[in-house]
């Protein structure tokens, strides 16, 4: 028996009914792809937002201890000159790394000679940051609005500071301001610097007190010729475990004492709204699904009540229950399946129309405008294409099951 060719003609035989379920399936798909769209690039511009923006790069290694008592006890995690270098070298020989680059990180009060209020800075490597900016993500090799130094600047006082703190101070590029704050061993220390841009940071806790300052500079203003970490980036992302044993399993032969974090453990904001909106994205997932159950299983039901005297008729002539169950979940299924394949260029319609408009929104923690882009996943298509192709089934299985234990002559007098 060709179940596929009988379930066809069964479904062109109540197209009205099928055109209905088949929409069901399609929009329920569209609505999913959509909304997965819209999460996919949210989430992609929050992890840029964190490798890039922030600078967490892949991988941070500090001396054990640093993210739990660095801030109060900093001289005591800081890498001399010697224990930079070596951890500089181990890294940099593995295979999978693409960039490793010292970092400083301080606090202090920064004033324009009117006004004062807190900064922080991160000292970078200007010729690293270059690369750093560039780094892939998702594809994407760029983040809108990302600044850094000239690579081989000659001044290295230049700074550029966040767009709020800018505003605050009311200051432009070519003015001066002061940095003061504390060596490792305690004592104020202060130096001007330049200001050679602004850049809005992409985080309204950030935009408003960060300064960007060349890695020499902030030896000097900390009284170092060490770092407290050293940023990674990788080749291939997706292996940022297995490289994180590794050179941790490498730098502690190397008689060194570090710690590793990656980008999503340094970046509480990422964690939170992914959270979040992976509750709200699986809870609509389950209510589009029980609605297009609900629609399969209310049509298939109709179909079986005026198939009533029909399905009779085969058993009669015998056919199995099992057989008769096959049938109309074979039904399902396609209607399933032609609705799943009818949504995917409707998605990609609404992803070009949404492309080729250009509208923009700021999400959730971040204060820089976004493309409002749908990024579709193919594994994420495939999973809701079966989920939906079970739900089908699963609707058409559970109508068909008690016609078919019906008994034969009941089924052949019932009246539709």
């Amino acid at each position: 028996m060709n179940y596929l060719q009988f379930a066809y003609r069964n479904i062109l035989r109540h197209r009205r009914r099928s055109i209905v379920t088949i929409m069901t399936v399609c929009l329920g798909f569209v609505a999913l792809g959509v909304l997965g769209g819209f999460l996919n690039n949210i989430f992609s511009r929050l992890k840029g937002q964190a490798i890039v923006a922030e600078r967490f790069g892949h991988l941070t290694f500090a001396k054990k201890g640093f993210h739990e008592n660095g801030k109060l006890e900093p001289e005591k995690y800081l890498w001399n000159a010697q224990e930079l270098a070596k951890i500089l070298s181990v890294t940099r020989k593995n295979a999978e790394i693409e960039l490793a680059t010292p970092r400083l990180r301080m606090f202090g009060v920064t004033s324009n000679g009117k006004a004062s209020t807190i900064f922080v800075t991160e000292a970078i490597v200007p010729d690293d940051d270059q690369k750093l900016i560039k780094t892939n993500v998702d594809g994407r090799t760029e983040i809108a609005g990302m600044v850094t130094f000239e690579a081989k600047k000659q001044d290295n006082s230049a700074v550029i500071v966040g767009s709020e703190l800018a505003t605050m101070l009311k200051i432009k590029k070519g003015q001066s301001l002061t940095l003061l704050t504390s060596t490792k061993d305690g004592v104020a220390n202060a130096v001007d610097v330049k200001i050679a841009g602004n850049y809005n940071t992409g985080n309204p806790a950030t935009n408003d007190k960060f300064i960007l300052s060349d890695f020499s500079l902030a030896q000097n203003l900390y009284d170092t010729d060490g770092a407290e970490r050293v940023i990674v980036t990788l080749k291939n992302p997706e292996n940022i475990d297995v490289v994180k044993t590794q050179l941790l399993e490498q730098l502690t032969s190397a008689g060194l004492q570090v710690e590793a974090k990656t980008w999503e453990e340094l970046s509480p904001s990422y964690k939170k709204v992914t959270t979040l909106f992976g509750i709200i994205f699986r809870v609509l997932t389950i209510i589009i699904s029980v609605i297009v159950l609900l629609t399969v299983l209310n049509t298939m039901q109709m179909v079986v009540s005026e198939r009533t005297k029909e399905i009779g008729t085969m058993r009669a002539i015998g056919m199995l229950k099992s057989q008769v169950i096959k049938l109309f979940c074979v039904e399902g299924l396609i209607m399933g399946i032609m609705g799943c394949l009818l949504a995917i260029p409707i998605l990609l319609a609404i992803a070009g129309i949404l492309q080729v408009i250009g509208i923009s929104f700021i999400p959730p923690v971040a204060s820089v405008a976004v493309p409002l882009v749908l990024m579709l996943k193919v594994p994420k298509l495939m999973f809701v294409f079966a989920l939906f192709s079970i739900v089908a089934i699963v609707s058409s299985f559970l109508v068909s099951r008690k016609i078919a234990n019906q008994q034969i002559v009941d089924s052949l007098i019932q009246s539709n």
